[in-house]
């Protein structure tokens, strides 16, 4: 009995020693890998305060005060146009101006603004302007410069908006019984520039995203017609000629245009796309936002640039004795401005808002006060019209800028308005050569491939 108790002993002994070296190991583990941390945590202290050194030695911003994020994602680049028929004279020279800044950043004289935007959208004359700018030429270039655009407009205005000698005694009841205007002339100057050798242009002929609405009555609902969508398959790709004559097929002035896919299997009734979205600018962004493939760093509005083109702010007022009495007569042609033009000042209001913190990078260039005559006769393509648009166009780069206060209507802001678009341009210039030095891509735009290699990948 005595031995089997020493036994005992012993073996508690030697559990009990088992259990200090364990311990005392586990402890020397612990004391190790505190060690270990507390090196780690030297270390990163030591790199971060050489960063920062370097940093302030280099004068460069830290990624963490960067507005919007990180400076490797970029900003994408967007650019809008409204409709106004004859009134994107206003817009065409604005692009004008913005182009010969480009150049002249860039130190480069063969510059188009297709090289400085990401994407573009337009609606009615803002989609023939945006179609212009960035549909590729034989030389795969853009087929107009941002001079051209304003020109064609001028130029070609009395060819879209003619009546035929023969039908000026009835001319009165145009527009009334039956459209204004024959579309054969529109779509004439059209084909002239989106038909090459017999092909017609589509989509896919886009050098970069292009966003152009209308409004579907098959559908009833708006349509947006898309070049990324088009690179997806022949279903979604149109002739870009038939695009601009849907966009601009105002009612009463031109006929709807009945169009079909280049596969023949989706078609559209089409109106003019400013009856829902004459302020393309809201649904570009969210494009923009939901397209990752080919937008993938941008996650907000603070990685964007956006340049908002008007055609002219409705601002006549009203007094309640002389509009008591009105009926649908009077109120016809005043109805309708309040209604595209308040669309659009509502679109510029809540982006304006939406950009809070970031708002310079929204710009939006817009003229007001424009006369009677110029804002409701969208379609007076006479000589002195032009000459009055020409010259609203230049009196607004000298005036100062505007911008949406939430809540808080419009105020003038100190730089004129081509002095903001030098700044814009500049941000345009510096975002293109930054990218060049960065290792995540900002865009990646979908390239054509023949619609055979779409068939097979989209049976």
């Amino acid at each position: 009995m005595a031995l089997n108790q020493g036994l005992e002993l012993q073996e508690s002994e030697e559990v009990r020693n088992d259990l200090e070296l364990t311990e005392q190991l586990h402890n020397a583990e612990e004391a190790r890998n505190d060690l270990e941390l507390t090196e780690r945590l030297q270390n990163a202290e030591e790199e971060h305060t050489q960063g920062q050194s370097s940093e302030k030695e280099c004068n460069l911003p830290s990624p963490t005060n960067i507005p919007g994020g990180t400076e490797s994602r970029g900003k994408v680049c967007i650019l809008t146009v409204d409709g106004g028929g004859m009134r994107g004279i206003i817009p065409g020279r604005v692009l004008a101006y913005l182009e010969e800044c480009l150049q002249r950043k860039s130190d480069n004289p063969e510059a188009r603004i297709v090289d400085f935007f990401d994407v573009a959208s337009g609606t009615s004359v803002g989609g023939l302007i945006t179609t212009m700018l960035f549909t590729s030429n034989e030389k795969g270039r853009p087929l107009f410069t941002g001079e051209d655009t304003w020109r064609l407009v001028a130029e070609k205005g009395k060819k879209i908006f003619k009546i035929p000698p023969r039908q000026w005694i009835l001319a009165k009841l145009r527009g009334i019984i039956t459209p204004r205007y024959s579309t054969k002339y529109m779509e004439r100057v059209l084909q002239e520039h989106l038909v090459r050798d017999g092909r017609p242009l589509t989509l896919r002929d886009t050098l970069k995203p292009i966003l152009i609405p209308c409004y579907d009555l098959g559908r009833a609902g708006p349509f947006l017609f898309s070049r990324s969508d088009a690179m997806d398959g022949d279903e979604r790709d149109f002739r870009l000629w038939e695009i601009c004559r849907a966009t601009s097929a105002v009612p009463s002035f031109f006929k709807p245009v009945l169009m079909s896919s280049m596969d023949g299997s989706s078609t559209c009734t089409a109106v003019d796309g400013g009856l829902v979205m004459n302020n393309p600018t809201a649904a570009t962004i969210a494009h923009v936002l939901h397209n990752k493939a080919e937008f993938p760093g941008a996650a907000g509005v603070s990685d964007l640039l956006v340049l908002s083109l008007g055609t002219g702010q409705f601002d006549r007022t009203y007094e309640y004795k002389k509009v008591r009495s009105w009926g649908a007569f009077q109120w016809a042609k005043p109805v309708v401005k309040i209604v595209l033009d308040g669309i659009s000042d509502m679109v510029d209001h809540t982006i304006s808002m939406s950009f809070g913190e970031v708002r310079q990078n929204y710009v939006r260039v817009q003229v007001s006060g424009l006369p009677d005559r110029a804002l409701m006769e969208m379609d007076d393509a006479s000589n002195g019209n032009v000459k009055r648009l020409m010259k609203i166009a230049d009196n607004l780069m000298e005036q100062n800028s505007m911008e949406h206060l939430p809540f808080g209507g419009r105020r003038p802001l100190a730089q004129k308005t081509s002095e903001r678009l030098e700044w814009f341009a500049e941000q345009l210039v510096q975002e293109q050569k930054a990218r060049a030095s960065r290792l995540n891509p900002t865009v990646v735009i979908k390239q054509p491939q023949s619609r055979k290699a779409a068939s097979l990948l989209n049976p």
